[in-house]
């Protein structure tokens, strides 16, 4: 079992397959937690009293839980499955903060949940508070939440904006301040139409395209319409991506873990619980 010297709890809990790297800091004062096939990359730091996130959590290099005032009682992280937190993001723990599953936060992202410095006895302005985002939540690059603040589940949030006061669900939002542009807006009912329409130019471009620059060859690869699955044949293997049950079944290949995480990237998650990988291109 590997040892983290690198993580300081009262509890360590990690799942299987998890990847940290080796100059993460991590100090909390009761419970860390990750569930299977997360990864907190090169350079985050975690400071907080309790940090709880389930599987296939994905931190990026130069992520920071903590900063003023995390050293509380409520000082406290939960994040959901399949969550995506890409580089420079900034979470602020001095109140609670709930990220729900399927949330990607987008690079330099801040979340806030104090904010104060001039004196309040003169008048001057200070905010506490929680910080909560539903399921399935978009928040692109330089996106700020202040305190008090939270996203409904299934809303896209638009780059750059500031989010001063709650986003309701299935909302299209954007600007400084923050407003909802559509509502009712996600998630979409799309037709087989409009799946075949999404699916096949993602496909072909694996099968045409990087399939041959990774020396994968005699692929029949396509989308199955009534059914709603991709299917991948080989030479010896056959291997099917539902992408209603986001499962995948048949056998399991290094050519067929490539293409599950060529879906990924392109927004098609499949779950296996294994870690995704890729292959290489060949010189």
């Amino acid at each position: 079992m590997q040892q983290y010297k690198n993580i300081k709890a009262k509890e360590i809990i990690i799942g299987n397959n998890c990847r940290i790297a080796d100059d993460v800091s991590i100090e909390v004062n009761g419970v860390f937690q990750i569930g299977d096939c997360s990864i907190i990359k090169s350079g985050t730091t975690i400071q907080c009293e309790e940090f709880k996130a389930g599987e296939y959590l994905y931190m990026s290099k130069q992520v920071e839980v903590g900063r003023g005032g995390f050293n509380n009682k409520e000082a406290i992280v939960h994040i959901g499955n399949h969550v995506g937190i890409f580089e420079n993001v900034l979470i602020n723990p001095n109140s609670p903060v709930t990220i729900g599953n399927d949330v990607g936060i987008g690079t330099e992202v801040m979340i806030w949940t104090h904010g104060a410095w001039l004196d309040i006895t003169q008048g001057f302005p200070a905010d506490f508070g929680p910080v909560t985002i539903g399921d399935n939540v978009w928040i692109p690059a330089r996106t700020i939440m202040l305190p008090n603040t939270s996203i409904g589940s299934n809303s896209v949030i638009g780059i750059g904006s500031t989010i001063t006061k709650p986003i309701p669900s299935n909302a299209m939002a954007a600007g400084t301040p923050c407003k909802v542009i559509k509502e009712n807006q996600y998630p979409k009912m799309l037709s087989d139409k409009e799946l075949e329409n999404l699916i096949n130019p993602i496909i072909d471009y694996w099968k045409n395209i990087l399939a041959p620059q990774k020396g994968i060859e005699d692929v029949n690869l396509y989308y199955d319409v009534p059914s709603k699955k991709i299917e991948l044949h080989q030479k010896h293997s056959v291997t099917i991506y539902d992408i209603i049950t986001k499962q995948m079944t048949g056998d399991f290949t290094s050519e067929s873990e490539d293409l599950r995480d060529f879906l990924r990237r392109r927004g098609i998650k499949i779950y296996t619980g294994k870690p995704f990988t890729s292959m290489k291109k060949i010189n």
